[in-house]
């Protein structure tokens, strides 16, 4: 009987142990710091239904917008680190110390980087004010004669802008707007010279021909916009600006679970069905190892840091 008991009592010890191993055995929750609809809404969308299917768990899509995603980040980097809360990251984890608002975090202590799972490139687009910007090579020589005078529309990409000019050795004025459809409207209606968007979201306008892609950020053309020339290839490498989505677990998450996540994240990127479904909207799938994305947030940091050095911004302390 004695012995017995002690089987049984080591059994039930056992049991959760061994339980505890086999994640997940649960919902998972992705924290997506930006509200519903927009483009990385949209990614952590598709990407958390090809996690369901891979992992066999539901994966629930938490919409946490704010304080320029501080708020969805820290909900994730003060969570319990067993693999059930994850974060959908973007370049402002990177941006963020630099320009403010200052995140309440280190991300680099924060998170365990997971991988990459897109980028997307931002296209600057003419109105009917400045038909005269066709190319890059255009917008640059004509801002150059006319340093400060010509206007560019963003939903809320003064670092973006701040960089890419930087990059081309032009000044534009920057007008902000609350949201991408009032600034691509503007443009539209000729009330601003350009706009500039990811895009997925001036790609309409530019299909039906309300405005003219002058080209694109990315390192390359957008496969979906291949007659747009991108700004790297016309001679100004230094103004590639690109915003990357990747996916970040709170520091100390078990390797088993990291593991796992590694690898349906790697087996996302390189689903074809899944790269034609992202690149249909202007998103392109791009991999990368834990180890690459953490050097990419690091690169990034010191590329801003750079910038806000130049144009004599300190950094929020």
């Amino acid at each position: 009987m004695i012995a017995r008991r002690a089987l049984l009592a080591s059994v039930a010890l056992a049991a959760p142990a061994h339980a505890q191993g086999e994640w997940p055995q649960k919902p998972i929750r992705l924290v997506v710091p930006f509200a519903p609809g927009g483009t990385t809404d949209i990614i952590g969308r598709q990407y958390a239904e090809f996690l369901r299917a891979r992992l066999g768990q539901p994966v629930l899509v938490e919409n946490r917008g704010g304080a320029a995603t501080n708020i969805g980040a820290e909900i994730v980097a003060r969570a319990e680190p067993d693999g059930y809360t994850l974060l959908l990251g973007a370049g402002l984890l990177a941006a963020n110390p630099v320009w403010g608002p200052k995140p309440p975090f280190d991300a680099f202590t924060a998170f365990d980087p997971v991988g990459l799972i897109t980028e997307t490139s931002y296209l600057i687009c003419a109105g009917p004010r400045f038909a005269a910007a066709r190319t890059p090579q255009d917008l640059v020589r004509l801002a150059r004669a006319a340093p400060g005078r010509h206007t560019i529309a963003s939903a809320q990409l003064d670092v973006v802008v701040a960089t890419m000019t930087r990059g081309l050795g032009i000044a534009l004025e920057h007008v902000g707007y609350r949201g991408g459809a009032p600034a691509m409207t503007d443009a539209m209606a000729g009330q601003v010279d350009m706009c500039i968007a990811l895009v997925p979201v001036l790609l309409p306008a530019v299909r039906e021909g309300k405005l003219h892609a002058i080209g694109c950020t990315g390192r390359a053309r957008s496969s979906v916009l291949p007659a747009v020339p991108s700004f790297a290839e016309s001679g100004f490498p230094d103004a590639v600006q690109t915003s990357w989505n990747g996916l970040f677990a709170p520091a100390g998450t078990p390797k088993a679970a990291l593991e796992r996540l590694q690898a349906a994240t790697a087996a996302y990127v390189a689903d074809a069905e899944v790269g034609t479904r992202l690149r249909e909207q202007g998103i392109e799938p791009r991999g990368a190892t834990p180890a690459e994305l953490a050097a990419l947030l690091r690169a990034e940091m010191a590329e801003h840091l750079a910038t806000a050095k130049a144009l004599g911004v300190e950094p929020p302390r």
